[in-house]
């Protein structure tokens, strides 16, 4: 396989480049009678098939733009309120003077008119691949995590744990602001409604922060643009047992000045589950063998509101502001039954069978409930001026307070009798505050140069109280143990200084950066008093992109980018933690940050019915972060966080659109690569590879001019782990959607998970021990929905979730 990958990165590497002129289209509208400049006309690009490619509005200055124009467009259209609509061919287009187009008023009565078209899937620029999400209907009504798991380099595996190209290290940005919330909870928070596009950003640039080995994820949220008052919504039931519902609301008002949206949401989506696992050890002369098995149901619920607006205070000056504040809570209970069976001596074979007729040498049974709990505020405010040379000046300033936490309950009874044998309980209350402050500085320079320099400053303070209990029955008391309850802060700050050269020529467009981030570490905690763990670091991040657009409608692109992953206060935390009866936790404040360095050749090309893209790329890291468990006890694992050795993703992945007629379009899209890891933890080498792949399939078919029935499916094949591996897993969804009244209302029907089978094993071993555990989630479920829309277009407005927050949520 590896030869195969080879293969494919030369003949990509090695495609001919023809190059042809012009590749940006540009103009400026005006008032045909009185010569002034038309703001927020809809200008738009249409293909030779008679569908949208892309479309925009003109700015304060009457001026529209578009960039990296395909080789198939037919003609542009201008539409705005009050004025004649007018169409041009590319040609008509070229001979105007200075692409000036002068709109005629219209002066008659006129009616709503509504161009239907869509556009493709997905769009290969010099540094993302795009998704219009409107594409994905079985993901209407849930979060953004379902729109996720749709992509072609993303996976979810059932605990919920999302990877890019095969690695959890990604930022996730929603409308280009940052958030340090694990993405999980932050897909799982946010509307799949309000979603307009996602744009996956493999090979990041300069200008971006270097944080997330695996590249940066950045969520488009949607707005209204049309001048007035608009409103959109939607309201889902899925059942009562378990509860599943939800709704969300948004409310925009436009004028030629102001753009203010105030939005909110909440949703309820509970899961019955299973659990089957089974631990063995070989300890001291002891072999145990310990199955269990037992209900694992999870309640989830979220909310939050949305606030924003931008304000045009001159043509050339603009500020935008947004506030978030949101709850989020999921309570995970397991109610386990435990067999303890041993053998001494142990001998020499793990995997020893016990005889049938043998009991346990103890039945009990756990009870567990982990609460987690977050409460998150972010405030924003931006401000962009534009010189008369049309250099940008632009500033940002970000305030995020978060508080997590949630308490732990942990019951063991003896099977059959109910007498106490274990009673523990923990709280944990982390505030967290942080800020962030950002200057750009972008000027243009000759032959379509651009140069772009910048200073971000980070600041996180992040502070820990964990108290945990134990019950003793002998005095009806709840005791402290020290060796788990402790308080620590974890103090860090981020100077970081770019400049990246941005250039055009003829059909090929690069971007060369370079960044650097001093990092300032601290971590002091109340079990080792006046111990500081500190790390005081410069690091250095070089950056290039190119794109070609080729004869034929080709596109080929190259990318490299060196990344950083940063540990989270979870896993330098330096004290125990025991969450469940199987595992205790301890975390490593030495630990460094995983440094990634990634290669990408990606190849486009479109047909007239039919588009593909490829891309083959490495990813290298080094001082990765190893989540290794050994035996702590003759029952328990003990697990920890360490820089133990390295990994490599080397792959390719591809996404295909293909339209046998107006009213069938399939969608195909997948992520094949090698994963190897090395490693060494106290003298015990770790190796481990597997050929790893996950497909996406979308097929949508409109039955009639308003009713759409679309099938998905989402496959995962079975990866290794750094000791273990993570089994296969398939989903799929079908719906029925209804449009009402001019598409202003719709009728959803879905059906989630409709083979049952979100089900998935997760084995860790060593030659000491074996543990596998096997999650089962009934998360089948028909649920009914129901959107509205009133003077609402869908565009995108600026939004903003937390900076820091639930990356410890």
């Amino acid at each position: 396989m590896k030869k195969a990958l080879l293969v494919i990165l030369l003949i990509v590497a090695n495609l001919s480049i023809v190059v042809s002129q012009g590749n940006t289209i540009s103009g400026k509208l005006i008032d045909q009678q009185s010569r002034q400049k038309i703001e927020f006309a809809n200008v738009s690009l249409w293909k030779k098939d008679s569908t949208v490619w892309k479309g925009t509005l003109s700015d304060t200055l009457g001026k529209f733009v578009f960039s990296d124009v395909p080789m198939n467009i037919a003609y542009l259209k201008v539409q705005a309120l009050s004025y004649k609509t007018r169409t041009f061919s590319l040609a008509e287009f070229k001979q105007l003077t200075s692409h000036e187009i002068a709109l005629v008023p219209d002066n008659q009565t006129l009616h709503e008119v509504i161009v239907t078209g869509e556009k493709a899937v997905a769009a290969l620029q010099m540094d993302k691949q795009t998704f219009q999400t409107k594409q994905f209907q079985n993901a209407a009504n849930g979060t953004g995590m379902d729109l996720m798991q749709r992509l072609p380099a993303v996976t979810v595996n059932t605990e919920g744990e999302i990877a890019l190209r095969g690695s959890t290290g990604f930022v996730l940005l929603v409308d280009g602001k940052p958030s340090t919330r694990t993405p999980a909870d932050i897909l799982a928070q946010l509307p799949a409604n309000i979603i307009e596009s996602i744009e996956l950003i493999t090979s990041p640039s300069a200008k971006y922060d270097a944080d997330g080995k695996a590249g940066i994820i950045n969520i488009i949220t949607k707005k209204n643009t049309r001048i007035g008052t608009s409103w959109s919504g939607n309201i889902m039931n899925g059942g009562i047992l378990p509860l599943r519902f939800g709704s969300d609301l948004q409310w925009t008002f436009t004028d030629k000045k102001w753009s203010v949206f105030a939005a909110a949401d909440y949703r309820r989506f509970d899961i019955d589950g299973f659990r089957v696992g089974e631990i063995r050890t070989k300890f001291q002369d002891t072999l145990t063998y310990m199955p269990s098995q037992g209900v694992r149901n999870y309640m989830d619920f979220q909310y939050s509101f949305r606030a924003g607006g931008t304000f045009q205070a001159s043509s050339v000056d603009q500020w935008n502001w947004s506030a978030y504040i949101g709850e989020k809570q999921t309570d995970r209970t397991a109610n386990l039954h435990y067999q303890d069976f041993i053998r001494t001596p142990a001998g020499t074979d793990l995997f020893s069978s016990f005889n049938a007729s043998q009991s346990p040498y103890k039945q009990f049974y756990n009870q567990n409930l982990f609460v987690r709990s977050g409460k998150f505020q972010t405030y924003n405010i931006d401000y962009s001026h534009t010189y008369p040379n049309q250099a940008k000046l632009s500033l940002l300033g970000l305030y995020e307070f978060s508080k997590l936490g949630g308490p732990l309950n942990n019951y063991d009874t003896y099977e059959g009798s109910n007498k106490l044998l274990l009673w523990e309980r923990s709280t944990e209350t982390s505030p967290l505050s942080a800020w962030r402050f950002q200057l750009d500085y972008s000027l243009p320079l000759r032959n379509k140069n651009k140069l772009e320099v910048g200073y971000h400053i980070r600041h996180v303070n992040h502070q820990g109280d964990f108290l945990f209990e134990r019950y003793a029955a002998g005095t009806s008391t709840w005791v402290s143990d020290p060796n788990y309850t402790d308080k620590m802060v974890l103090v860090q700050s981020i100077h970081a200084p770019y400049v990246q050269l941005n250039g055009a020529k003829k059909q090929f467009s690069y971007a060369v950066g370079l960044r650097s981030e001093w990092m300032d570490r601290t971590l002091t905690h109340d079990g080792e008093p006046g111990k500081i763990y500190a790390l005081n670091q410069i690091y250095i991040f070089p950056s290039l992109q190119g794109i070609w657009k080729l004869e034929g409608e080709k596109t080929l692109r190259i990318g490299y980018s060196r990344r950083i992953e940063r540990p989270t206060s979870k896993l330098m935390s330096p004290f125990k933690n025991h969450r469940h009866a199987e595992t205790i936790e301890t975390g490593d404040p030495n630990l460094l940050p995983e440094i990634a360095n990634v290669l990408e050749i990606g190849l486009s090309k479109g047909f007239e019915n039919f588009s593909f893209t490829a891309t083959a790329y490495v990813n290298f890291l080094q001082d990765k972060v190893f989540r290794v468990n050994e035996i702590y006890s003759r029952t328990i694992l003990g697990r920890t966080y360490t820089n133990a050795g390295n990994s490599q993703s080397t792959g390719v992945e591809f996404l295909t659109e293909i339209r046998p007629s107006k009213i069938w379009k399939i969608y195909l899209s997948g992520n094949l690569y090698q994963f190897d890891v090395q490693g060494n933890f106290r003298g015990i080498e770790t190796r481990q590879s597997s050929f790893n792949y996950n497909l996406n399939g979308n097929t949508s078919l409109d039955i009639s001019p308003t009713l759409r029935f679309v099938w998905d499916f989402t496959y995962l094949s079975k990866s290794v782990t750094t000791q273990g591996y993570d089994s296969d897993l398939l989903l799929s969804n079908v719906s029925l959607k209804y449009s009402l009244w001019g598409n202003k209302a719709n009728v959803n029907l879905q059906c989630l998970n409709v083979f049952n089978s979100n089900i998935q094993t997760i084995v860790t071993q060593t030659p000491s021990f074996y543990s596998s555990t096997d999650y089962r989630k009934w998360d089948r479920v028909i649920q009914l929905s129901v959107g509205f829309r009133i003077n609402d277009r869908g565009q995108k407005t600026k939004s903003t979730k937390t900076e820091y927050g639930e990356k410890d949520f």
